[in-house]
């Protein structure tokens, strides 16, 4: 697989690659600059607006916009949250003695967006941006049918289950909510070794894109197992124990197991078998991320 044309930026450790599947980004802008967005897309950029739109509805933006690059490549952005105090004068333009700024917030993938010149053109409106959510993507060579994992005490998953391996896999609400699923079947990538993809998605409270050197990785990681278990003799000691690891082995969730046997069956994978995830790569790769839209094209000055 070619990492390069796969990922925009990544980090990779010990056969497991990060990288971030998609971020939301928020800053404000004056309603004049907006105005230069509209225009652009009403001419030059027309053929890439897919859909744009005006919502009244208070948790929305008033203005959003739907931008498609090529087919399946597309991202949203929006201006103007409903909640905020306006003082533009709407019936007659943007009024030129009133410099008030408002909310312009955009969310895209940069695994398939990467440089966009229209991206970048959005990022270059401001020099004070600030993320609100990303998506950190862990992916694993392996097949999603060779893992077994952990509710970590999360209580609500559900399972979109298509047959065979192709399966996706829910567990939390919220952040920190986790998403596994097969990336080789979802993506159609013509490639040989299998790909699961493990979403972790953090919402972040408005950090400072400018202060990216301190940025720490403080989220969870899934508890997640390669299940491909070896017996030995002194598993043959407790039959009964050797039954539920069958049956665990075959499909049986461990949700559905005792605490205590669920509690044993954990302990018997613990070290070979549990997947090391790294905080340090999950940091890393959201540095590299922002600063190859920001650093690498000056749009922010760093601390």
């Amino acid at each position: 697989m070619d990492l390069e044309k796969f990922y925009n930026k990544y980090v990779e450790k010990d056969n497991i690659i990060y990288s971030i599947d998609m971020i939301r980004l928020k800053t404000y802008i004056s309603y004049s600059k907006f105005t230069e967005i509209e225009f652009r897309f009403a001419t030059c950029w027309q053929k890439y607006l897919k859909k744009n739109f005006n919502s009244s509805q208070l948790k929305n933006f008033f203005y959003n916009y739907v931008v498609e690059i090529e087919e399946g490549v597309s991202f949203w952005f929006g201006f103007l949250h409903n909640t905020e105090k306006r003082n533009i004068t709407f019936k007659t333009g943007y009024n030129a003695n009133n410099q008030d700024v408002y909310n312009l917030t955009i969310e895209f993938n940069p695994n398939k967006l990467k440089n966009n010149e229209i991206l970048m053109y959005i990022l270059s409106l401001s020099g004070d941006w600030a993320i609100k959510s990303y998506d950190l993507a862990i992916d694993l060579k392996v097949n999603i049918l060779d893992l077994l994992y952990d509710m970590n005490g999360r209580n609500v998953e559900k399972i979109d289950n298509r047959g065979l391996d192709n399966k996706t896999i829910y567990i939390g609400k919220g952040d920190g909510r986790v998403k596994i699923y097969n990336k080789k079947n979802e993506s159609k990538l013509n490639i040989r070794e299998d790909l699961t993809r493990i979403e972790i998605s953090r919402e972040v409270e408005d950090f400072e894109v400018r202060k990216m050197k301190i940025w720490q990785y403080d989220g969870n990681f899934p508890i997640i197992y390669m299940n491909n278990y070896m017996f030995s003799f002194s598993d043959y000691k407790d039959k009964t124990l050797l039954a539920i690891l069958y049956a665990v082995q075959n499909g049986f969730p461990l949700r559905d197991l005792s605490r205590a046997y669920r509690k044993k069956i954990k302990e018997l994978y613990e070290g070979n078998y549990k997947i090391k995830f790294d905080k340090n790569c999950a940091r890393d790769v959201l540095n590299k991320t922002i600063y190859n839209y920001f650093l690498g094209n000056n749009l922010v000055h760093f601390w």
